[in-house]
């Protein structure tokens, strides 16, 4: 039988297991300080807000995030510094049309404009894109592990809204989140230092630190610039079962380095480096039946992972235009355990052995992954200008399952059953307490030309036109070892693979009368990779796998500058219409679980943005969105059912708001007093909630309170602060685990200290 990744639909194979209004921000087009600040420098007093200073590469050209005719939002490193920011969870989701799905460490999901068909790891690529400095970090086909960079010394993290497939390629259907770290300048020396220390109820006293130094080797011709961080968060949940408090205690370390090399006035080199630990040693739900901050496994559910990226970049500027060469390397691996003791009765049972538990999967797996792009920008023109490139990514990838218990094996190996013992052929301990196993090996390959052109028929109207020409290949083998495959010693099945190839058209038509507004309208399109199945599981047929997703986004949108560049005013209105969705599909009994497309789903909704700076002391930042993600046609859900036409798809709220408040006192510290406040809707976590008479798993519908107070001291700013002030248990993912309902829910309320040095 097929196998199933990731925590919460990555259980064992064996059939037999089945658990069961406000105005908007974009926060990319929030309070921006000057742009080509330098690193950690203090944020100058301005009378009037400069957004157009804010430089994007949405189009892999740099352009002002005003003048995009897309949805980009673009969160700068003083916003991150202000909001106390050290994760995804800390901002993306303060952006319009974005959820963050928290839930495990290393594998929790943003969703931008509802499209995922469930609030954990899919089968296949997840639907919205990551990358770092333009390095994608999502490989082709099941993601390992999903990075999640810390903020210290980012210049800022753009969130791209909407399918961004012609110039991002694969996985980015809703969405793509590019993190743009700083790299090593050589004009001159830089070092900054934070450290800070936190209190959250129920856990332990957490801290980080944080270093960066900035050396010019040579004046103006090369540098070396480096960065170290480390986080440690105490857990907060309690688990019964392992007697353990504040079991999930989470690490997260790393680091970046970069090295740039300017050897003429035209030419640059820059490598970057980039390296992350993350350690919890349990999973971070709760089971809400047992009571609060409480949680019951009868073995610690850890989770290790480890990313290592580097990328070697050139920048050649012609005259005529610019080429950019970009090729990287990305090395992931990731370790993770769920409990399955309540059916080690059942097992102990079937095989005739008495082992005490607990019964365990093990999971996870090691991924390379290499690309390189190649590309081609005419200059900046207010006549015709136009960008072509070429890219390939290769990634292999070791996958693993294993179930076991104590002695188990053992048992096994000194049965008396004719069907275990000596002599039998069969392997039943292929790795100590492991009974059974499951491994996959996985390569593959993503190939595309693409390019984009934008006509300036005159200074107010631009037509832009693009697209993506790919293709896309997945192997797979995969072998079995243990019970499962008696008397064999072990099951290796033949080769699967999917092959296709496809074209991602783009059309923009972007009218900017003046430099107060603009309005634009888009088309654009997604895809992702196809996943194969192996059909020599199973007796009934069922198709050779899975094929990308069509995924086609309509939009309209307004940018206002009023009052003198002090109010600040987006709107965005959007249809996505969604088809042969990727699933994951069932056969009758003998049960066997395969990839395959079915279905249709839209996803409708308005995106509002403003900022207003009325004068130098005060600024508000506020956005909402309401969207519709549904499906449009009857879905059949594994063991569950039917999940009818009109359903909302999960990972998806129809309301998310957020507020932003900002004081700045007159003094010699230049006491600074920020308020914000997020709200979500509710939702479900998973496609099988949608099903009459299913309990769901629902997640949202809660407000956060957050407060920072920072006083500033020459070169040294001290920030007191205060997250999830009212304590809400608001719930960020629900899954249906061993013991009961697991609920991923946000931080508990937490109060601390940061003090940040700047040179």
């Amino acid at each position: 039988m097929q196998h199933r990744h990731g925590r919460g639909t990555a259980l064992h194979r064996c059939r037999r297991l089945r658990l069961a209004g406000a105005l908007a921000l974009a926060i990319g087009a929030g309070v921006v300080h000057a742009a080509g600040q330098e690193a950690g420098e203090p944020a100058p007093a301005v009378d009037a807000i400069e957004l157009d200073r804010v430089i994007v590469t949405a189009a892999k050209r740099e352009q002002s995030v005003r003048e995009v005719p897309g949805s980009v939002s673009a969160v700068t490193q003083q916003q991150l510094q202000d909001q106390g920011a050290q994760s995804l969870a800390d901002y993306v989701q303060k952006t319009p049309g974005v959820v963050f799905n928290s839930y495990q460490p290393g594998v929790s999901h943003v969703v931008v404009r509802g499209i995922t068909t469930s609030a954990g790891n899919p089968q296949g690529q997840p639907t919205t894109g990551y990358f770092l400095n333009d390095v994608p970090l999502v490989e082709p086909g099941w993601t390992i592990a999903i990075p999640d960079i810390d903020t210290f010394d980012l210049d800022r993290v753009e969130v791209l809204r909407g399918p961004q497939g012609s110039l991002f390629g694969s996985a980015s259907m809703g969405g793509a989140i590019n993190y743009i770290a700083n790299v090593a300048d050589a004009s001159g020396f830089d070092a900054a230092v934070e450290a800070g220390l936190s209190s959250t109820r129920n856990a332990d006293v957490g801290h980080t630190l944080k270093g960066m130094v900035n050396v010019p080797v040579k004046q103006d011709v090369f540098a070396i610039r480096a960065v170290a961080q480390h986080r440690d968060a105490p857990g907060y949940i309690d688990n019964l079962g392992t007697g353990e408090d504040g079991a999930n205690d989470l690490s997260v370390s790393g680091g970046r380095l970069s090295m740039v090399l300017t050897p003429n006035e035209s030419a640059t080199l820059t490598w970057l480096s980039l390296f992350q630990q993350i350690d919890s040693d349990d999973n971070a739900y709760r089971i809400p039946e047992l009571g609060d901050l409480v949680r019951f496994t009868s073995t610690p559910e850890f989770t290790d992972t480890d990313i290592t990226v580097h990328s070697l970049r050139w920048d050649q500027d012609l005259g005529w235009g610019s080429l950019t060469a970009l090729a990287s390397r990305q090395e992931k691996s990731q370790d993770w355990r769920f409990d399955l003791t309540p059916y080690l009765d059942f097992y102990n049972e079937s095989l005739g052995t008495a082992s005490a538990g607990p019964l365990f999967v093990n999971s996870g797996g090691e991924s390379t992954g290499d690309s390189v792009e190649l590309r081609l920008a005419s200059a900046d023109s207010d006549r015709f200008e136009w960008l072509v490139g070429a890219m390939v990514f290769d990634t292999d990838k070791d996958l693993y399952e294993q179930l076991g218990a104590p002695g188990f094996a053992a048992q096994l190996d000194a049965s008396t059953d004719p069907r275990f013992g000596p002599g039998t052929g069969a392997v039943v301990s292929p790795d100590g307490d492991v009974f059974n196993a499951f491994y996959s090996k996985v390569t593959g390959t993503e190939q595309a030309l693409f390019g984009e052109a934008s006509f300036h028929f005159n200074p107010q109207w631009t037509l832009g036109l693009g697209g993506r020409a790919f293709k896309t290949r997945v192997r797979v083998v995969d072998t079995t070892v243990g019970v499962d495959v008696y008397p064999q010693p072990s099951l290796e099945t033949a080769a699967t693979e999917t092959e296709e190839s496809g074209f991602n058209p783009k059309v923009s038509l972007r009218w900017r009368p003046n430099d107060r507004l603009m309005l634009y309208a888009l088309r654009s399109e997604g895809f992702r990779f196809g996943v194969p199945n192996n059909s020599s599981v199973t007796v009934h047929e069922i198709p050779d796998g899975s094929r990308s997703d069509s995924l086609v986004n309509y939009e309209l949108g307004a940018r206002f500058d009023l009052a003198g560049g002090r109010l600040l005013l987006d709107a965005t209105a959007f249809h996505i219409d969604w088809s042969d969705i990727q699933l994951r599909l069932q056969t009758p009994e003998p049960v066997v679980n395969y990839a395959g497309n079915g279905g249709k789903a839209s996803s409708k909704g308005v995106e509002l943005s403003a900022q207003w700076r009325p004068g130098p002391a005060f600024d508000w930042t506020s956005s909402v969105t309401w969207q519709r993600a549904r499906l449009d046609e009857d879905v059949f859900i594994l063991w569950y059912g039917t999940a009818p036409r009109g359903s909302r798809l999960p990972g998806s709220a129809d309301w998310s708001i957020a507020n932003q408040l900002v004081w700045r006192f007159d003094g010699a510290s230049a006491p600074t007093l920020m308020v914000s406040h997020t709200y979500l809707s509710e939702g479900i976590s998973d496609l099988n909630s949608a099903v009459p008479g299913v309990a769901p798993n629902e997640q949202g519908d809660y407000h956060q309170f957050d407060a920072r107070f920072r006083m500033s001291f020459g070169t040294t700013d001290v920030t007191v602060f205060g997250t999830n002030l009212a304590d809400e248990r608001g719930v960020t993912r629900t899954v249906p685990e061993a013991y009961g309902l697991g609920q991923g829910i946000l931080r508990p309320r937490t109060f601390g200290v940061t003090v940040h040095w700047r040179y």
